[in-house]
């Protein structure tokens, strides 16, 4: 058997001359005298000193080639992804964004309320400005929306509802002026364009008052019941 050892030995000498074939053939040699003294009936072949071919190198796809040293994927490349995997990561990525958007957003307005500056709430009291533009919308609309022939009913709920305002009005200096000016230039109920005119007159004495530009009363109509001719309204 050491003779058999030894001749094959020698033709893988031959076969392998250079030092790294010689390292193998000493790890190959110490391999089989280890299974030969573990197993006195072991037989050596001819393969068992031969080197194995070398293995081919694994075959990739072009998926693989786009990979980032840290061993991601790039979320960027749909061609490279299935578009199931691409539109998840997008998902992502969009999620990832809105995200930090609305952190950005929080954080600028905790800045702000830090600086004192406090967003108004909306579901606040009305103040003296607030109550005047909510007031003047209603009396417009109400004067958009009055009948071209009004019957002598409705002309006179609409006079008495003046009447009454200019004594409710929860502001009382204006409640005062409001009376002040319909005593010297009564309501017009006649029509919805005589109401409408003359609420508008109303409106722009106060502003006048207020030092506030005036409204051109030719286009109150198309203010608070017809919409801009423009079509901006629509």
């Amino acid at each position: 058997m050491w003779k058999v050892f030894i001749r094959r030995h020698s033709y893988q000498s031959k076969v392998a001359p250079n030092r790294e074939g010689a390292r193998l053939i000493i790890r190959r040699l110490q391999k089989t005298v280890l299974r030969i003294l573990r197993d006195p009936d072991f037989r050596m072949s001819k393969s068992s000193f031969q080197q194995k071919p070398a293995e081919p190198e694994p075959q990739v796809d072009g998926a693989q080639f786009n990979v980032h040293r840290n061993g991601k994927p790039d979320s960027n490349c749909r061609t490279c992804n299935d578009f199931k995997s691409w539109s998840k990561q997008q998902r992502l990525i969009s999620n990832t964004q809105a995200a930090k958007e609305k952190h950005i957003a929080a954080s600028e307005k905790l800045t702000v309320n830090a600086a004192g500056v406090a967003a108004p709430r909306e579901d606040c009291p009305l103040d003296k400005v607030r109550l005047g533009i909510s007031t003047w919308g209603l009396l417009h609309t109400m004067a958009a929306f009055y009948s071209d022939n009004p019957t002598d009913t409705e002309k006179r709920d609409m006079r008495t509802f003046f009447e009454v305002l200019s004594r409710l009005y929860p502001c009382e200096y204006c409640a005062k002026d409001f009376r002040s000016d319909i005593e010297v230039n009564p309501v017009n109920v006649n029509s919805q364009k005589d109401l409408a005119m003359w609420l508008c007159n109303f409106h722009n004495r106060v502003n006048d008052k207020l030092g506030k530009p005036l409204f051109d009363c030719s286009k109150v109509n198309e203010r608070w019941r017809d919409g801009w001719l423009d079509g901006s309204c629509d």
